[in-house]
Formats: structure tokens, C-alpha cells, sequence
């Protein structure tokens, strides 16, 4: 017996509906959604905070760890999900925002005055 593209996917929500039943999943799922905006946050930040908390999540993420429930590993194994498919994610996007971060500096913007009949009318550059 094969399965129909929409018995698939019902068979997909009912298993998604399942691994979010349980409170904590819910929050193992949130404490890796906040993870991974914090890791995205802090990538190439001009705030020392937010750097902090990237290099924070890098480690988390980076280590094999399982003795701690909220571990890395162990969020995953709960939540069904491949860690080393994140990592590879991640390496990927730290690499790309490394390079980009490097090589172009956005230009500083400046206000320039300029003066008219008007009077003074700011404009940025």
C-alpha cells in the first residue's frame, strides 16, 4: 500500500502535532527558535551583547554535549531533528556573514548642510 501526496502530509501534521503536544517540546522547540535568531542577531553586530550571545549560542550548538537536558544534542533528539544538518546550516551562514563582513564596510552615512535660499535643509549621503 503506498500513500498519497495528502496522506503524506496529513501523516507529517499529525506527527508535527504530536512532537508539539507536550509542553516540553514546546519549549525545546522555542529555547532552538531563540538559539538560532540569536546566533542570525549577533553575526555581524556592532554591539558587544549581542556578539557575547553569538559566541554563546556557537559554542552551545558546537559541542556534543548530552548530559544536560536542554543540550544541544538533546533538543534535537527530542525534537526529531538532525543537529549536524543545523551545524552545517550554520557553519554556512557564519562563513557567508564572515566573508561579507570583511570584505565590505558599509559606508559611514554623514549629514551634509546645504544652504539655499531657503536656509539650512539636512540631507544625509
Amino acid at each position: 500500500m503506498t500513500l498519497s501526496g495528502t496522506q503524506l502530509i496529513a501523516a507529517n501534521e499529525g506527527e508535527s502535532r504530536e512532537l508539539t503536544a507536550s509542553p516540553r517540546n514546546r519549549l525545546m522547540l522555542a529555547v532552538l527558535e531563540e538559539a538560532l535568531v540569536t546566533f542570525q542577531r549577533g553575526l555581524n553586530s556592532p554591539k558587544a551583547e549581542q556578539r557575547r550571545q553569538f559566541h554563546e549560542v556557537d559554542r552551545w550548538v558546537a559541542s556534543a554535549d548530552t548530559d544536560w537536558p536542554f543540550s544541544f544534542e538533546n533538543v534535537c533528539s527530542c525534537l526529531r531533528i538532525d543537529p549536524d544538518y543545523i551545524r552545517m546550516g550554520l557553519r554556512s551562514l557564519k562563513k557567508d556573514g564572515l566573508r561579507s563582513g570583511e570584505s565590505t564596510k558599509s559606508p559611514r552615512l554623514r549629514r551634509e548642510r546645504i544652504y539655499d535660499r531657503r536656509g539650512w535643509r539636512g540631507q544625509i549621503k
